[in-house]
């Protein structure tokens, strides 16, 4: 598609142009304005489970970015319109043998969000605890 231009403004495929004051306005940005809501709330859920493998005392620096590598390609497979159930079990079996606690995370906030929030918070606060008792 050709660029438009309009006052001097010049603008691509794909890009939105806004003019005049739009203070207080909700702007959805997308595809033709439609979002992805399904990649938006697995991404959103697997922030909450990244934040638990971060908040592992336990986990070497590079266990945890193999563990975040591991959820990444999850989050990816389970995004595909016919996720592979084969992939994503042997990418959980990889977590698991490395963090056990994670995978465990990852279940309750994939099953019940609010609940797997839950769970990573309840776990934050039980080692919390753990170290202040270990002082």
């Amino acid at each position: 598609m050709a660029d438009k231009k309009k006052d001097g403004l010049s603008a691509g495929s794909g890009s939105v142009v806004i003019g005049g004051n739009v203070e207080r306005s909700n702007i959805v940005v997308g595809d033709n304005n439609v979002v992805n809501n399904q990649s938006v709330q697995l991404e959103t859920l697997f922030k909450v489970i990244v934040e638990a493998v971060e908040s592992q005392p336990n986990l070497a620096s590079a266990e945890k970015e193999d563990i975040k590598a591991e959820l990444q390609e999850v989050q990816t497979a389970l995004e595909e319109p016919k996720p592979n159930e084969t992939f994503i079990a042997r990418r959980l079996r990889n977590i698991k043998r490395m963090a056990p606690e994670i995978v465990e995370v990852a279940f309750e906030t994939l099953k019940n969000p609010i609940g797997g929030v839950a769970e990573v918070v309840k776990r934050i606060a039980a080692k919390m605890a753990e170290d202040a008792n270990a002082k």
